[in-house]
């Protein structure tokens, strides 16, 4: 580690966490992260050089997350050339011929999904095992994307952008990277930086028609009203990016684009913008202050259940574990305990952390080598499962279960 580094012991093998300073620019996401938990931020976004060389603490694959990134991919995909073509709608006479060269929504959702599944090579924490069924699982939901990219395409109207020749007589270069003025036209995946806020984002889809600009977010899941905050979020960074928007071109609508229907709000007057744009200056300044230090404070909830780092964070272990004799059956759960005696091909008798007395006798779908007597470890996403033949608390480890190392501080 370098000097000066801020250095997080975890505990888990290969987990040591170098600490990153405050970005020079937040995105929403990032602010919540931290309001919710700076710790959690902290921990997500640390260096673990250790562990592997892409940025922050891998995430778990999450099929439902996926999905959403591949009909967003191949949403963004089909826009671009519809729009490139001079199409206003996915129903245009030209944009028939649009998509045969595509190769047709199936082709476009397969492609996205051959790319994010390619992506997780490199996750430390999918195995070829895991990622394999990952696959299988999108693959049999290719005809459901392909229906949601079909009905939000139906829903939106495009606007046709200037040539690239003429695009390139506004470019500027800023902070090493060429941005510049966007004119009349729908644009897919806009990357904004509004320097006064120290904020930025990444819109889905923009479309500025004449005096006006439209933002629109799409969304997967389920309608929640916390997403206009988030769009609001967005409204401030177009507003304030002075690059992107110089004639402060003003908003007219966002739009929640949902699976089944739209959700839009007229902003064109919006008297509290001034007051929502200080109030992300000052939620700026208070999420430095709460990850700039050497241990960042964890708030424990219901969210620490979903928490992608709480493999690594102690709050976490310490304070949040259900014993196992109290979890329902068929019951997903978190275990921290010693490895004992193996009682078969494939299970395990699980110890407390005394090492004493076993809780738990841990059955595996296969058998995994990584175990050995004696090991602290820590299981994430175990089932319980009933057993009528034993007494004891049976759980099983899935292929969509991981294990994790605790080790001496002094070996990490």
């Amino acid at each position: 580690m370098s000097v000066g580094q801020r250095v997080l012991e975890t505990r888990v093998e290969k987990s040591a966490a170098v600490l990153q300073e405050a970005p020079a620019h937040w995105s929403y996401s990032a602010l919540k992260e931290v309001e919710t938990c700076a710790l959690r931020f902290s921990l997500a976004t640390a260096n673990y050089p250790a562990l592997w060389g892409g940025y922050g603490y891998p995430r778990p694959a999450q099929v439902s997350a996926l999905f959403g990134n591949i009909v967003h991919d191949a949403l963004e995909l089909i826009v671009r050339a519809l729009v490139a073509a001079g199409c206003t709608t996915s129903s245009s006479p030209d944009a028939v011929v649009v998509l045969r060269a595509l190769g047709g929504y199936s082709a476009v959702v397969i492609s996205a999904l051959k790319r994010r599944i390619a992506a997780l090579e490199s996750n430390p924490r999918v195995c070829a095992t895991r990622r394999g069924q990952i696959q299988r699982q999108l693959e049999d939901r290719v005809p459901e994307a392909r229906t949601a990219v079909q009905s939000r395409l139906s829903r939106m109207t495009l606007t046709p952008r200037l040539s690239r020749a003429e695009i390139n007589e506004t470019r500027t270069a800023v902070a090493g990277h060429s941005r510049h003025a966007l004119s009349p036209g729908t644009y897919t995946e806009v990357a904004l930086l509004a320097d006064e806020l120290r904020a930025k984002g990444r819109l889905d889809i923009l479309t500025i028609t004449g005096d006006f600009a439209d933002i629109t977010d799409h969304k997967t899941g389920l309608e929640d009203p916390a997403h206009l905050d988030q769009l609001r979020f967005y409204g401030e960074l177009w507003t304030h990016d002075l690059v992107a928007n110089p004639r402060r071109t003003p908003l007219r609508k966002l739009t929640l684009a949902y699976p089944n229907r739209d959700v839009s709000i007229d902003v064109s007057d919006d008297s509290d913008a001034s007051d929502f744009s200080e109030s992300i200056k000052a939620r700026v300044l208070e999420a430095d202050k709460r990850i700039e230090v050497d241990q960042p404070d964890a708030t424990t909830g219901p969210h620490c259940s979903h928490c992608s780092v709480r493999s690594v964070c102690a709050v976490y272990w310490t304070t949040m574990i259900a014993v196992p004799s109290s979890v329902a059956p068929q019951a997903w759960f978190d275990f921290e305990g010693i490895v004992g005696a193996q009682n078969g091909a494939n299970s395990w008798w699980m110890l407390d952390l005394s090492g004493t007395r076993p809780v738990l006798l841990l059955r595996t779908t296969s058998a995994i080598a990584s175990l050995s007597r004696g090991q602290r470890v820590r299981l994430v996403g175990i089932r319980r499962d009933a057993d009528p033949e034993t007494e004891a608390v049976v759980a099983t480890l899935t292929t969509g279960s991981e294990v994790f190392v605790v080790v001496d501080d002094r070996t990490d």
